[in-house]
C-alpha cells in the first residue's frame, strides 16, 4: 500500500523533529515533506494526505492555510497556549501541552484513515458504475440471445441448402456463400459464449459485495 504523504508546515527546527521522532514509533510511518514561511507556497501543487503546522507566526499561519485550502486536505494546526487559533472545517486545533506529540500522532492517524476510506470509497464508486454498465451489456446480450441465434441459424441453414444444391454454382459465388456459412458458425460460436456471461457477473457481484463489506468492516 502506499505511504501517505503529511506536510509539516513549521519555522522550528525542533517541532519538526518532534513530530517526525515521535511517529517513528508507529507501525504505519507516512512519507513527510518538511517547509517553512518561506516554501510554503509550493504546497499548492503537491498531493498529499495532511498538513501539521506549528511554530508559526499569526501573519504566516493565516497565509499557509489560505494557499492549504485550495488542496481541499485537512490540516491540524498545534497552537501555543493562548495562542491563535485558525477556524475551519479541515482544520483541527490541538493546544501544545506537555504530551501533544502523542496526541497529535493519534489525531493524525484517525484523519489519514479517514482519508483513505474517502478515497477507497471514491475508486469503488467508479468500478460499481463500471460493473454496472458492463452488466447492462451483458444482460441485454443475454435477452437478445435467443432472437440471434434464431437468425444465425436461419442464415448457417440456407447457405448449406445453397451449397447442397445439384446446380453448379460460380466459383465467385461458392466462396462467397461457404464465408457466409463459415462466418454464421463463428457468430454462434460467440454468442455461446454468451451463455457464460450471467454467471460470471454473479461472481464478480459476488466480489465486489465481499471487498465492500471487509472494507466497511476494516474502517470500523
Amino acid at each position: 500500500m502506499d505511504r501517505a504523504t503529511v506536510v509539516i508546515v513549521s519555522d522550528e527546527t525542533e517541532f519538526s523533529r518532534a513530530v517526525t521522532n515521535r511517529w517513528q514509533a508507529e507501525r504505519d510511518l507516512p512519507s513527510f515533506l518538511l517547509t517553512g514561511s518561506s516554501s510554503y507556497r509550493q504546497l499548492a501543487g503537491e498531493n498529499f494526505a495532511l498538513a501539521i503546522l506549528g511554530g508559526l507566526q499569526p501573519e504566516s499561519l493565516e497565509s499557509a492555510l489560505h494557499v492549504l485550502k485550495s488542496s481541499g486536505k485537512p490540516a491540524i494546526h498545534v497552537s501555543r497556549l493562548n495562542g491563535h487559533s485558525p477556524k475551519g472545517p479541515d482544520i483541527f486545533s490541538l493546544p501544545q501541552v506537555a504530551e501533544w506529540p502523542d496526541l497529535l500522532i493519534q489525531l493524525a492517524t484517525q484523519i489519514l484513515a479517514r482519508e483513505r476510506a474517502d478515497a477507497d470509497l471514491v475508486k469503488l464508486s467508479e468500478a460499481t458504475a463500471q460493473l454496472e454498465h458492463q452488466a447492462s451489456l451483458g444482460r441485454y446480450m443475454l435477452e437478445m440471445r435467443h432472437n440471434l441465434n434464431n437468425a444465425l441459424t436461419s442464415v448457417m441453414g440456407n447457405s448449406e441448402l445453397i451449397l447442397l444444391n445439384p446446380e453448379p454454382l460460380s466459383a465467385n459465388l461458392k466462396f462467397q456463400i461457404e464465408t457466409i456459412r463459415n462466418m454464421s458458425m463463428r457468430m454462434n460460436e460467440i454468442m455461446q459464449r454468451f451463455s457464460s456471461l450471467q454467471k460470471e457477473f454473479q461472481l464478480v457481484e459476488q466480489q465486489v459485495w465481499k471487498k465492500t463489506t471487509k472494507n466497511a468492516t476494516a474502517g470500523v
